[in-house]
């Protein structure tokens, strides 16, 4: 994990391995997020959480390998569960946030697929 100072702020930068085990977090609700596709074409959920005016958290999934479409719920590689809330996030800060946050983690070569993966499940 990592912690950049952004003024009076501190945003963590975290990637799948420095989250709780599966077993203690077994689902998460997500409301702030964008999907990422890797060159070797494994798909990875960006998540921002915990946002207030002080501090927040960027996570980095491991690789999708299911996807729920009648519930919105994918699984990743570790077993945990990440239940879309809404649709893939607009904001511009959060948006910044959550593309410097896949660059800074190691995802910089990523192509962001969010719009498309968001309207193959609304469809459903």
């Amino acid at each position: 994990m990592s912690v950049r100072e952004l003024g009076d702020s501190a945003i963590s930068f975290v990637n799948d391995r420095d989250a709780a085990a599966v077993e203690a977090q077994p689902r998460m609700e997500v409301h702030s997020w964008r999907l990422v596709r890797m060159p070797t074409g494994s798909l990875h959920l960006v998540i921002l959480k915990d946002l207030t005016a002080e501090r927040g958290t960027v996570r980095v999934t491991s690789a999708i390998t299911a996807v729920d479409p009648e519930v919105r719920i994918v699984t990743t590689s570790s077993g945990r569960q990440y239940a879309l809330m809404g649709p893939a996030e607009e904001r511009d800060f959060e948006l910044d946030l959550l593309h410097g946050g896949a660059v800074r983690l190691g995802l910089g070569d990523a192509v962001d697929v969010s719009v498309f993966a968001w309207d193959q499940l609304s469809s459903v």
